[in-house]
């Protein structure tokens, strides 16, 4: 998947692009939830881009894929694990333990996703890398 995007920061070999929201978006809400209409990605910065500088960025699609069945399917997965785990192993209960079951799977998924993340930047295989400089803003691929 490649995007065109804005330098706004960069530390060591690392920089933070600005993404607009591209035709692959158009149909996602995602990002506009928590008030933004741009994105922040963090990249390798193989080509020496500076604070300003338009950037083409590469994410490999595999990539892309793997990070929205995490983000969106584990949970559900979660919560539906958690509420059958609670109304099969406290009966007693009845709905009620199952819908705190349902909240605490879905809690569960979340501090995983966090916890995967964070095992993620670590590694270098995973990021985004610069491609190269983007001639100006309209120079998007995709």
């Amino acid at each position: 998947m490649q995007e065109t995007g804005t330098v706004i920061s960069t530390v060591g070999d690392k920089a933070v692009i600005q993404l607009d929201r591209g035709a692959k978006c158009a149909g996602c809400n995602v990002c506009h939830t928590f008030g933004e209409s741009k994105m922040r990605l963090e990249a390798c910065n193989t080509i020496g881009a500076s604070v300003g500088d338009w950037v083409n960025v590469s994410v490999e699609p595999a990539q892309v894929i793997r990070s929205s069945l995490i983000l969106f399917i584990f949970p559900l997965f979660m919560m539906l694990f958690g509420y059958f785990f609670a109304v099969r192993f406290i009966p007693p209960f009845g709905e009620g333990i199952g819908i705190l079951g349902a909240i605490a799977g879905l809690f569960l998924a979340f501090f995983a996703i966090k916890a995967f993340d964070k095992r993620q930047q670590q590694k270098e295989k995973n990021s985004a890398i610069i491609t190269d400089f983007a001639q100006t803003h309209n120079d998007k691929k995709g």
